[in-house]
C-alpha cells in the first residue's frame, strides 16, 4: 500500500473512531472571539489598567501611551475654539455699519450728502459682512482643529472592543510599541464548539439544530446545550469530512476555552 493511500486509510479510520457511544463526536471548545489589542499610534506605554484573567467590558480603557504633548494640544485648541471675541467684534461692526448706512441713505435721499458718501457707507457694510464671515469661519476651523487634536489624543488610548477576558499580557508599562499587539482578549460569555463530521452526516445537520455537548477534563460529566450556527458548505475531499460550528452560552464564565468535548446532535 502506498504512503498516500495508507495516510488516507488511517485518517478515515480515525474519523470513524470519532463517533462514540450513541453517535457522539469529538469536539473542541474555543472562545467565540479572540482579539489582539494594539495601539493606533506609536510610543511608550504609560499605563496598563488591566491584569491577566481580568474581565473587561466593551469600551473599557485597557492601556494608554504617554500623551503629555497631545493633552496640551487639546487644551490649547479647546481655548481657541471657545474664544468668541473676534465673532462678537465683527458682528458689532456690521450692526454699526448697517445703522450708519441707513442714516446716510436717508441723507442721500434728501440730497444732503453726495453719492460718494452713500457709496462708502454701502461698501463698509459689505466689508463688515465679509469680516463677520471670516471670523465665523475661523471659529469653525478652530473647532475642527480641536476635534483633530482630540482624535490624536484618543489614538494614544486603547479600549476593549468586546466584553471579554484578558488571557495574555504581551507588553508592559514603559515599553516602546509600534504596530504590535500588547494583549490578547477572548470573548468567553459565548463559546464556539468545533467538530469534524464524516461526509455521511452532511445532509443530516442544519443550522439551528440543537445538540448536547459533554465536556471532558476537568469538567467531566458536565453537559450543556448548544446550537449549530454554521455548517461548512465544502467537503474536504482528502479526509471526507466537513466542519460544523456550534454556539454554547457561557454567561457565568464557568467553562474555560480549550476543553475537549463530545457532541451529540438532536437528530443523531
Amino acid at each position: 500500500m502506498g504512503k498516500v493511500a495508507l495516510c488516507v486509510f488511517l485518517f478515515f479510520y480515525s474519523v470513524n473512531l470519532l463517533a462514540g457511544p450513541e453517535n457522539s463526536y469529538d469536539c473542541l471548545v474555543e472562545p467565540w472571539k479572540r482579539v489582539e489589542i494594539s495601539f493606533d499610534d506609536t510610543g511608550l506605554i504609560e499605563h496598563i489598567g488591566v491584569a491577566r484573567s481580568q474581565r473587561v467590558e466593551k469600551g473599557q480603557e485597557l492601556a494608554r501611551l504617554e500623551s503629555g504633548v497631545e493633552q496640551a494640544t487639546v487644551e490649547l485648541r479647546k481655548s481657541k475654539a471657545a474664544m468668541n471675541e473676534a465673532v462678537s467684534l465683527a458682528s458689532a461692526n456690521l450692526q454699526f455699519a448697517r445703522r450708519n448706512l441707513a442714516r446716510i441713505e436717508g441723507l442721500y435721499n434728501k440730497k444732503a450728502v453726495p453719492f460718494s458718501v452713500f457709496d462708502e457707507a454701502k461698501t463698509e457694510v459689505l466689508v463688515s459682512e465679509q469680516q463677520l464671515k471670516t471670523a465665523e469661519n475661523n471659529k469653525h476651523l478652530a473647532t475642527l482643529d480641536l476635534a483633530i487634536a482630540r482624535q490624536g489624543l484618543q489614538r494614544r488610548t486603547v479600549v476593549s472592543p468586546i466584553d471579554g477576558v484578558v488571557v495574555k499580557l504581551i507588553r508592559s508599562e514603559g515599553e516602546y510599541v509600534k504596530d504590535e499587539p500588547i494583549m490578547l482578549l477572548e470573548q468567553l460569555s459565548l463559546l464556539r464548539v468545533k467538530v469534524l463530521l464524516p461526509v455521511s452526516e452532511f445532509s443530516k445537520i442544519s443550522v439551528g439544530e440543537a445538540a448536547a455537548v459533554s465536556l471532558q477534563e476537568p469538567m467531566n460529566g458536565v453537559e450543556r446545550d448548544a446550537k449549530v450556527v454554521m455548517v461548512d458548505r465544502g467537503i474536504d475531499v482528502a479526509s471526507g469530512t466537513f466542519g460544523v460550528h456550534l454556539e454554547l452560552v457561557n454567561d457565568d464564565f464557568s467553562i474555560p476555552s480549550g476543553l475537549k468535548c463530545h457532541v451529540k446532535f438532536q437528530g443523531s
